[in-house]
């Protein structure tokens, strides 16, 4: 094991002084380790009805984000929604070297997976891939690694690395709509998959990426795949 997967496979709780991530004042009530009680109901968390398909939250009959489309993947659960607190989260953690937030985050996340029909019923957990010359020159980490290994204790099921990224892929965040939906077609590929698989990553938008991951493990011998994210 290189140097890069010790760093993402191990125990990551990076020592920072532990604040409100809202007002950066003491956590004083916190329940999650990442808001204090007066700032904690500003955050976009997701805990009322949402739509099966892709996670998204839902107050009408139809949902608002997908339309009702099918995706390869069987069912999504988000955390939150991607906006305000939530999106600012996964950007520290994403792109801002926090790690640490990987444990609060996967604990929001496993509350949706066990609140979920599907929940009790995952064989593994398989987390959205990232190059390895990405890794080396960019992020040193890849924050679906270190959030799908924190969900696996908090869930106690097991992390497994069955997807590759074979092939680069612009950032989804500079293209079009189309263009997302197109862009990560035969970039990933998996020797092999069993079972039932909860797919992990940090946010969901258009669905490209992860019905790509899904569809791959599923020729690959997933029984049934479904999606957890942070945001959505």
């Amino acid at each position: 094991m290189s140097g890069i997967r010790e760093l993402a496979a191990r125990d990551v709780d990076i020592v920072f002084p532990r604040v409100c991530e809202l007002c950066g004042g003491p956590p004083e009530g916190s329940t999650d380790g990442l808001a204090c009680e007066a700032c904690a109901p500003r955050a976009e968390w997701i805990e009322g009805p949402a739509c099966r398909r892709c996670g998204a939250e839902r107050r009408a009959e139809r949902c608002p984000e997908c339309g009702g489309r099918k995706f390869p993947f069987k069912g999504a659960v988000a955390a939150g929604r991607y906006a305000g607190f939530v999106r600012e989260l996964v950007h520290r953690f994403k792109f801002g070297g926090r790690t640490d937030l990987a444990r609060p985050l996967a604990r929001r996340l496993a509350g949706r997976v066990a609140a979920a029909p599907w929940g009790r019923s995952i064989d593994a957990i398989v987390p959205v891939p990232m190059r390895r010359l990405k890794l080396l020159l960019e992020r040193h980490y890849n924050p679906a690694e270190l959030l799908a290994d924190r969900l696996a204790r908090e869930l106690k099921v097991p992390s497994r690395r069955w997807l590759k990224q074979v092939r680069a892929t612009p950032s989804q965040t500079s293209l079009s709509g189309p263009e997302r939906r197109r862009n990560p077609a035969g970039a990933y590929r998996a020797r092999r998959a069993s079972g039932r698989i909860l797919l992990v990553d940090d946010v969901l938008t258009t669905g490209a990426t992860a019905g790509e991951c899904a569809k791959v493990l599923l020729d690959a011998g997933a029984s049934v795949v479904y999606l957890g994210v942070v945001g959505r």
